[in-house]
């Protein structure tokens, strides 16, 4: 691996968490200004300071075209799209409405044999339109829990398209996968469709995740288990993790020990997905740029050689850690 890649593979990275930490934080500044708006519309002022904040991040993606990666520059660039059409909502909410004036008929003689009408004759006002609902947040999380069975219905709230993020889980097991293919009684069959993952400060957890449309950034695991399909996938600063991957690129490592790579499990794919979607890949260690294999982690090629049942029913109390110390590799697995 060159310099000049690993200086890409550094500044993406970066990038990566600091755009999305700013889109999260405009997006909850749009959120509230809509949310304010039920009661009194936020000051144009307010809405400028959305707009001008929106295009200081625009500008920020602009200027990393080319040192990105293709999809993800993508995928920045609908997310920044989204924000706009919430500020553009927000401002035609705040847009006067129109009043109307009635002119006064001039005087004129009283005439005796006319009835009044019954009724006033004057047009009834349009009542106002309702403002936009708030703007809803394309992300969603699990975050903080320890000892639990995590389904969709542990997620705050249920979107077509969302980024997720997983964070801060200790003896967990994740099971996102759809309902076919899962015993858990999540009671939801709406397809979650995931834009990107992002997982940081899971210990001791098993991670049962679909296809994801764009990246998986992964940081800061240890003895973990994690099954997904991706386009591009970054682990970092994680030991002791088994990742079973489809993905369309090789996946990329650094400050890695002692990980262990294998193919989505064919018992968990769809029944759509086939063999070649399954295949093998080369993985890429940027903390091991030599001609030599690199000691940070090992192919397996027999996915399911190592677990044989997938937790896939809700679990709990010592059923939960069983499984859990069933499935999540331990040093010795290591050295096998």
């Amino acid at each position: 691996m060159s310099t000049v890649d690993d200086s890409n593979w550094s500044f993406s990275r970066t990038f990566t968490l600091q755009f999305q930490a700013s889109r999260y934080a405009l997006e909850s500044r749009i959120a509230a200004a809509s949310n304010s708006s039920k009661k009194s519309s936020p000051s144009p002022e307010h809405i400028q300071e959305l707009s001008i904040s929106l295009a200081k991040l625009t500008k920020t993606l602009a200027g990393a075209t080319g040192s990105l990666p293709s999809y993800d520059q993508k995928q920045y660039e609908l997310q920044l799209k989204e924000l706009e059409r919430s500020i553009e909502a927000l401002r035609a909410s705040n847009v006067p409405k129109s009043k109307f004036a009635f002119k006064r008929r001039p005087a004129a003689a009283a005439d005796t044999n006319l009835k009044s009408p019954p009724c006033s004759t004057q047009t009834p006002l349009q009542p106002q339109n309702a403002p936009p609902p708030a703007a809803s947040s394309t992300h969603l999380s699990l975050s903080s829990h320890s000892n639990r069975y995590l389904t969709r219905e542990d997620l705050p709230s249920h979107l077509a398209q969302s980024d997720l993020s997983i964070s801060d889980l200790n003896h967990c097991i994740v099971n996102l996968l759809p309902s076919a293919l899962s015993s858990s009684s999540s009671g939801i069959d709406t397809p979650l469709v995931i834009s990107a993952l992002h997982a940081r400060k899971l210990s001791d957890c098993v991670v049962l995740l679909p296809d994801v449309d764009g990246s998986a950034l992964i940081h800061d695991l240890e003895r973990c288990v994690v099954v997904l399909g991706c386009h591009q996938f970054r682990m970092h600063a994680s030991s002791k993790v088994d990742v079973y991957l489809s993905i369309t690129s090789n996946p990329i490592i650094e400050h890695c020990q002692e990980i262990r790579f294998a193919p989505y499990p064919r018992a968990l794919a769809s029944p759509l997905v086939t063999e070649k979607q399954l295949a093998s890949f080369l993985v890429q260690d940027f903390s091991h740029i030599r001609a030599t294999p690199s000691p940070n982690y090992v192919m397996n090629d027999g996915a399911d050689t190592h677990v044989c049942n997938w937790p896939l029913a809700t679990v709990s109390g010592e059923e939960l850690e069983q499984a859990l110390v069933r499935i999540i590799p331990h040093p010795s697995d290591q050295e096998e």
